[in-house]
């Protein structure tokens, strides 16, 4: 629009006038600015000019355009009322953003019954959304074959999807290097990292890495062999796992799952293990380790959108953009002071094999 009214010699809220044909706006100069728009392939963006209008009008005589929350979850209503704390802060702060700045949202599940992709576009077009925020999977694999010509998307999260689209995810890089040096700070030398083996190939291994990097460049810090399970690790399996590697401090790639567990096998936490949490979810909670901040996730994924929307780009994007979030550090209750005492001490299954 700027460059049509430089052209014109007009100011650009007078080419916003004549391309709506206002009448505040002579007709011949109306007819010079719609040619030079013409001539320069500018076109106005339906859905931002709805926007526009319902921001210049009242609500209720024009709607917001809406946005689309896709949940991918496998069950309805999955991702907003998901038990993982982040992933509910993801929506919410999805949605309150949207609202913010001046968009409608609404929830719409992946697998409605009997529902195909091309369905679901269709039924997302027919609705006038030209905008689309995938949520999280938690398949950790899932491939889509919207019509992706017809919308402006952006993804949230790091599990692999089909094809490649711009999205929004956790530094888990930076992550596992955050857990290893603070547990190197607080004394402890011999950290042991869990993680689900089909979490860790989802997410390239970036938690590994970013533990592993820091843990080779601090001296005397002597890293125990992970735990890596296909999935979630049972009570026996990681009491097993801690008496034969006695790592000084767990850390768990789960929100609390390694906690939960210990509690269940009757273990003090931090008097007999030590856990950092890679995925704690509050600031200022009982749970030692990296806070991943769902909510922020949520805001810069809509904005992220929005200037896609903004700028009409639509389709499958030829160069995927990532933008990654950090965590920031939050002491907790799960870490035991004078770090260096006699790791795992007390635990049932000490040495076992």
């Amino acid at each position: 629009m700027r460059e049509v009214a430089q052209r014109a010699g007009v100011s650009t809220s007078t080419v916003s006038l004549a391309l709506r044909n206002s009448p505040l706006v002579a007709e011949e100069t109306r007819a010079r600015i719609r040619g030079l728009a013409e001539k320069l392939g500018y076109q106005t963006h339906p859905f931002v000019a709805a926007h526009m209008r319902s921001r210049r009008k009242s609500r209720a005589s024009v709607s917001a355009p809406v946005l689309a929350l896709v949940d991918t979850q496998r069950v309805r209503h999955g991702w907003r009322d998901h038990a993982n704390t982040m992933l509910r802060e993801m929506f919410a702060g999805a949605q309150a953003r949207a609202h913010a700045r001046g968009y409608a949202t609404r929830e719409f599940w992946l697998h409605e019954p009997g529902m195909t992709h091309e369905r679901f576009s269709e039924m997302l077009r027919a609705r006038g959304i030209h905008g689309i925020l995938i949520g999280p999977s938690s398949d950790l694999q899932l491939e889509l074959n919207l019509k992706w010509e017809w919308f402006s998307v952006v993804r949230l999260g790091s599990a692999r999807v089909s094809p490649m689209l711009h999205r929004v995810v956790i530094d888990h890089y930076q992550a596992g290097m955050l857990a290893a040096r603070k547990a190197f700070e607080l004394g402890f030398r011999r950290p042991g990292l869990t993680v689900r083996d089909r979490f860790g190939e989802a997410h390239d291994r970036r938690y590994e890495a970013g533990f592993q990097t820091a843990c080779a460049h601090m001296p005397g810090m002597k890293p125990a062999p992970a735990l890596l399970t296909p999935d979630l690790p049972d009570g026996p399996t990681l009491i097993r796992w801690v008496g034969r590697h006695r790592p000084d401090v767990i850390v768990d790639a789960e929100e609390r799952h390694v906690y939960d567990l210990l509690r269940a096998a009757g273990q003090r936490v931090p008097e007999d293990v030590s856990v950092i949490s890679l995925c704690a979810t509050m600031h200022a909670g009982p749970l030692s380790g990296c806070v991943q901040d769902g909510q922020i996730m949520g805001v810069g994924g809509i904005d992220f959108l929005l200037t896609l929307i903004e700028r009409n780009e639509t389709g499958l994007p030829a160069m995927p953009v990532t933008l990654s979030t950090n965590v920031t550090w939050n002491q907790g209750q799960t870490l035991r002071s004078g770090a260096g005492s006699a790791a795992g001490r007390g635990l049932v299954g000490d040495g076992a094999a």
